[in-house]
């Protein structure tokens, strides 16, 4: 059976995804375009209306330079549920329960002269997708990489990538870009649905912990191993529990 990469492994992403998926092989991509103003919206009446829920990316602040620049607003994440937010969008909810496997929706908001630092995500179980809401500048201005391929976004598309991969996003313009993400896992990973999620939820939660209490660095490697096989095997027994975002 395949198995997932997770990043909490280390190391570079050694799998054979492709940087961007091409959107026609991905059905759900055009419930998203079609959808796309129902949902924008929804966030951006939510992002008004509830605007301490917009907060700096919050694994790790340093992420985007200038600090904090790069923020985001979530419906759910790795299926954990911000349940008064999704009551908020109620479309949007309905739209996302026809695509099979969702297992994160979030607005991402990038400030204008803002960089996303290279990074990787967290496992390649997944498809990222990204669906263009405010786009307010194209290329060399505002962009997207992944790999060596650089891309624009665009209002109503979907940019589908693979988040093992590294990449990265700039905003140069004068305004802010607002996009949806949405997470859809990769067929093939489904019946491990629940345990992606909690690998990927416990990875989180070690590196926010190891952030607010840097001597933790300091412990032994199989300590920090320990502890998020704890976390990983706690969240997973929750998941089932919670009210669904399905």
């Amino acid at each position: 059976m395949t198995r997932p990469w997770y990043n909490i492994l280390g190391g570079r992403y050694p799998g054979s995804e492709p940087c961007f998926y091409d959107s026609a092989a991905l059905p759900w991509t055009k419930v998203l375009e079609d959808n796309w103003e129902v949902m924008r919206d929804e966030l951006i009446a939510l992002m008004e209306a509830r605007p301490a829920q917009v907060r700096p990316y919050f694994i790790n602040h340093a992420m985007s330079f200038p600090p904090r620049q790069w923020k985001t607003m979530g419906l759910s994440f790795w299926r954990f549920t911000m349940h008064a937010n999704c009551r908020r969008c109620p479309e949007t909810m309905r739209i996302l329960k026809t695509i099979p496997g969702v297992t994160s929706c979030s607005l991402s908001i990038l400030e204008p002269g803002a960089n996303i630092n290279p990074h990787q995500g967290d496992t390649d179980a997944i498809i990222r997708c990204h669906l263009g809401l405010v786009i307010p500048a194209g290329l060399p201005d505002c962009g997207f990489q992944v790999g060596p391929d650089i891309r624009a976004w665009e209002q109503g598309k979907a940019l589908p990538f693979c988040d093992a991969q590294t990449h990265t996003a700039w905003n140069h313009s004068q305004a802010r870009r607002l996009i949806m993400i949405v997470d859809v896992i990769r067929p093939e990973f489904r019946p491990q649905q629940n345990w992606v999620c909690a690998h990927v939820l416990a990875s989180s939660v070690i590196q926010m912990t190891y952030q607010s209490a840097p001597f933790l660095n300091n412990w032994p490697g199989f300590v920090k191993r320990a502890l998020y096989s704890a976390i990983r095997i706690a969240i997973h027994a929750y998941l089932p529990l919670q009210r669904r975002f399905r």
